[in-house]
């Protein structure tokens, strides 16, 4: 067996780099005859390593995937107090009263049914009357000293709806509007015409628990407020 088989054998490519060493003997001579041989192969290559390069994130999102600049619809600036119900709020309230679900980016439209502490701000036409929340801001010296007023300047809480045609209207100074007919809770007493009411109303100082039932104001009963 030859050198060679034996690295073939060994499972040494070919082209291993090697040095052979072959002996001739010369049959005439003697002599010895040394030759030698050098082969240059190619080592095994290693098996290829894991490239821990990290792909960069150079593709921006999709135009589908980039939200749309919207216009902020309008909102109220205040924080929502307790609902509108059938009950009768605190005269002397100091937090607005809320409408929960009713959405003011779509016009003035009626509060829910029920009693607002609110002002009738003016009327829209003959028959349908503007209003608003309002709330008591109380000064020092006792728990009727103070104001009322609104939501701020370009907040969006407000309503309107029709008077209804046999509307109560309860003054607390009088048909005139020269007397003070209230009772101990600082509320009118004084039934006056619905013309009346309407004068008032479009005046826009008129502040009244203002009752609501099926979309029209049907009752409005006037808060002393000097």
């Amino acid at each position: 067996m030859t050198t060679f088989d034996l690295f073939r054998r060994a499972g040494l490519p070919a082209a291993a780099v090697a040095l052979l060493s072959l002996t001739a003997c010369s049959g005439s001579s003697g002599a010895t005859a040394t030759a030698t041989a050098t082969v240059t192969v190619t080592a095994p290559a290693s098996p290829a390593e894991p490239s821990t390069s990290t792909p960069e994130a150079s593709q921006s999102p999709g135009t589908s995937d980039t939200p749309e600049a919207t216009t902020p619809a309008p909102r109220t600036t205040e924080k929502a107090g307790p609902p509108i119900t059938a009950a009768t709020p605190g005269i002397f309230g100091e937090t607005f009263q809320s409408d929960p679900g009713h959405d003011f980016t779509k016009g003035l439209s009626p509060s829910r049914d029920g009693v607002l502490r609110g002002q009738l701000v003016t009327m829209q036409d003959e028959n349908v009357a503007e209003y608003r929340p309002i709330k008591f801001v109380p000064e020092v010296g006792g728990s009727t000293n103070g104001h009322f007023e609104g939501p701020p300047e370009g907040d969006v809480m407000a309503f309107a709806a029709p008077l209804a045609k046999d509307v109560v209207f309860l003054s607390a100074v009088g048909c005139k509007g020269n007397d003070q007919t209230i009772n101990s809770r600082y509320l009118g007493t004084q039934r006056c015409p619905r013309d009346k009411l309407i004068l008032r109303a479009d005046a826009g100082d008129l502040r009244a628990l203002i009752t609501v039932r099926r979309s029209q104001i049907v009752k409005v009963v006037e808060i002393y407020a000097p």
